[in-house]
Order: C-alpha cells, then structure tokens, then sequence
C-alpha cells in the first residue's frame, strides 16, 4: 500500500513535467526545445519569465514532490524511497548467475528492508541472509561467497 503512495506523486510529478513541457512548447519551439533538452536552468527561467503559463503544471510537480517527500518521511526518509524504487539494484546478478538460479531468495514474511545494512544490526543468521538477498547496500558479506555475517552468525 504504502508503494502505491509512492507511485502515485512519482506519476503527478510526472504528469506536471510533462504539462511544464507542453506549455513551453506553446509558447515557442525554441522554449520547449530548451526545457526538453537543458531542463534545470531552462525551467527556472520559464517559469520566472512565463509564469502565467507554466504555474498550473508547476503546482502540479510540486504537489506530486510533497506526496513524494511525505512517504520518505512517513516511511523513514530517503533510503525508504530508494529500496521501494530500486528493485533490481537488490538483485545480485552475479551471485545468480554463478549459481544458475538455483539459491532462491529468502522469503521470510517476517524481515523487512527497513535500511540497517551490518551485521551488528541483526539478530540471526536467517535475517542477515534475508538482508543480503532481498535489501540495496548491505555491508555483510566482505568476502562476497553469499553467506553473510560470517564471524557472528552464519558460520
């Protein structure tokens, strides 16, 4: 549910970005040329010069980065936002591939990503494993074998 949060203001910022780029291609060519392709500088200078125009999908960027910011916040900050949007950075191609698919991921219903990344930061063998396999930027597994917390807990 709360993913679906997060999708829904990625979807407004998006459709505000695209209203922005619609109106400056009303404007001109030359101004939706240069929103199209230097977006940052070419933007402020759009909306400062033809606000008129561009504060209706301005407004609509900015309410779809608060629904984006009020999910970070609610779901403990920035990290939150990357591990709900980066699932194939969690996975380890290399680990699968060496393998040949045949370690499934740890699916245990009572672990969840919820940004802790080192070993002292768990409670067993079968959590950190969960963490390894299924979370982005763990530091468990120094020797990269795939058994995670070695000296603590998998041993």
């Amino acid at each position: 549910m709360s993913d679906a949060v997060l999708y829904v203001g990625l979807g407004i910022f998006i459709i505000g970005g695209i209203g922005l780029l619609i109106s400056a291609f009303r404007t001109s060519i030359f101004w939706g040329l240069a929103v199209f392709f230097i977006a940052p500088v070419a933007i402020i200078i759009y909306l400062i010069v033809h606000w008129q125009d561009a504060k209706g999908p301005f407004k609509v960027q900015v309410f779809g980065a608060l629904v984006i910011a009020i999910f970070a916040y609610m779901n403990g900050g920035v990290s939150s936002v990357t591990a709900a949007t980066s699932d194939l950075s969690s996975f380890n191609f290399s680990e699968r591939a060496s393998s040949g698919f045949s370690k499934p991921i740890v699916s245990n219903q009572q672990f969840s990503c919820d940004g802790r990344t080192h070993c002292s930061q768990m409670t067993s063998c079968a959590e950190a494993t969960y963490f390894l396999r299924n979370c982005p930027n763990t530091k468990m597994d120094g020797n990269n074998d795939g058994v995670p917390c070695e000296r603590q807990w998998c041993r």
